[in-house]
């Protein structure tokens, strides 16, 4: 339950920073999108439901451990522990966010937006307040979390509002234009604050691996491998393809790499709410290793152990196999056929998987 609501609190963010940012923009530089204002309300009023489960459950564990009552050592949490005292903010942000939306003249006004946007900005930032690398590292978690947060938060959620809701092909082009630099961008400062992050929590990447966190972190991380291929074919081959295709439909392309997208965000949601491992061996007298590694880890396994790289013919034939589809991705992409393009996009990561594990010793 923890992980549907954490991966659909990331939803709720992308809808609402994709959709104030795109009533932003020029009519004439994007397609007509029509987003329900009550699709926005309703994900104003979501966030804090939403982000209260960890909190739900952190009382219920502690309130077990110290013998105490579920009201008495939720309101420790909330006035002690960054968790509670990020969600306090969160509550009151989100209800002025919804009162905000909930008004008539927010349709109209063109300065509304402009408020809305800037509360979800503080809502990301709570967010960031309430994570690991927060607690962990103080101001630089904060601005590292909140950073990579507010990326993935533009990036996605105008790719996925614009693919969805667009009602019309109109200013495909137009669109484009502004949006693949922003794009480029977002992912930029996704992957320096996502390596910064890394660093912060997850020190020993490879022997992490060992752990369900690192598998989770390594998932993710492969499944970025297929959004970037799609996010590259839609950025610079949608002009060739539509040149050479006039049925060629961008729309169903977007749709495609937001479902990626959204598969991100959800092993995002799920290491939300792990452990980040800071010491692998210290960790696993805690914590099982991942049943995931223990599958197809060929070797024996001991907490003691340092996992290295050692290439052999069965890891070079899966990354060979990666690359194929990558390849093959893009070449479906330019001959206008979705659905072998997503699979092969899927395959590119599954193949990827195995290709690192298979390297492992």
């Amino acid at each position: 339950m923890i992980y549907i609501s954490e991966g659909l609190l990331y939803i709720c963010f992308a809808i609402l920073t994709g959709s104030l940012l795109l009533r932003l923009v020029p009519d004439d530089r994007r397609p007509t999108v029509h987003v329900p204002n009550g699709l926005l309300l309703a994900c104003a009023i979501a966030i804090p439901i939403l982000s209260y489960v960890p909190i739900h459950n952190l009382a219920l564990v502690f309130g077990k451990d110290f013998d105490m009552t579920y009201g008495s050592i939720l309101k420790s949490i909330l006035l002690d522990i960054n968790t509670g005292k990020a969600w306090l903010w969160t509550a009151i942000g989100s209800a002025g966010l919804a009162f905000l939306l909930g008004l008539k003249a927010f349709r109209g006004d063109k300065h509304m937006p402009k408020v809305a946007l800037f509360v979800t900005f503080l809502l990301i930032v709570w967010l960031g307040y309430a994570g690991h690398a927060s607690s962990l590292y103080g101001f630089r978690g904060l601005l590292t979390h909140a950073t990579h947060f507010l990326a993935v938060s533009v990036w996605i959620g105008i790719l996925f509002v614009t693919s969805w809701f667009a009602k019309d092909d109109a200013n495909w082009h137009a669109f484009l234009r502004w949006f693949s630099p922003v794009a480029i961008i977002s992912v930029i400062l996704t992957l320096l604050a996502g390596f910064i992050l890394m660093s912060f929590t997850t020190p020993e990447y490879v022997n992490a691996w060992m752990l369900p966190y690192g598998q989770m972190l390594l998932i993710k991380h492969l499944l970025i491998l297929p959004l970037l291929l799609f996010a590259y074919s839609n950025g610079f081959g949608y002009k060739k393809a539509a040149k050479s295709n006039p049925s060629f439909n961008p729309r169903r392309w977007l749709k495609a790499e937001s479902v990626i997208a959204l598969l991100v965000l959800a092993a995002t949601g799920v290491l939300g709410q792990q452990t980040p491992p800071h010491t692998v061996k210290e960790t696993l007298q805690t914590v099982s290793p991942s049943p995931l590694f223990t599958t197809v880890y060929k070797g024996s396994f001991s907490p003691d152990i340092a996992l290295k790289f050692t290439l052999h013919m069965e890891s070079l034939l899966m990354f060979a196999a990666a690359l194929l589809m990558a390849v093959g991705l893009l070449w479906m992409y330019r001959t206008n056929k979705l659905i072998p393009a997503f699979i092969m996009g899927i395959l590119t990561a599954v193949f990827g998987y195995y290709g690192l594990m298979f390297s492992i010793a």
